[in-house]
């Protein structure tokens, strides 16, 4: 599931059993497709590098739906 089509709920916050369990999903997906990528003897590096931007979508998504915003703890 892409990341630009997660439903808001209206405060904001995710919910058990809604979007969080794809992003989950797509997050377990493209973790495990790069480790195979990493393990490959002639390494793919723009599919490498197009899998961690996928992921740091995903996981900046997850984390918007917990009200979190970007990547700093501190903010």
């Amino acid at each position: 599931m892409a990341s630009d089509s997660i439903p808001s709920t209206p405060d904001g916050f995710a919910h058990p059993g809604t979007a969080n369990d794809d992003l989950q999903a797509e997050y377990d997906q493209l973790r495990e497709e790069l480790q195979r990528l990493m393990t490959e003897p002639i390494k793919d590096f723009p599919r490498i590098d197009a899998l961690v931007d996928q992921l740091e979508r995903t996981q900046l998504a997850f984390k918007g739906q917990h009200g979190i915003q970007g990547n700093n703890p501190n903010e």
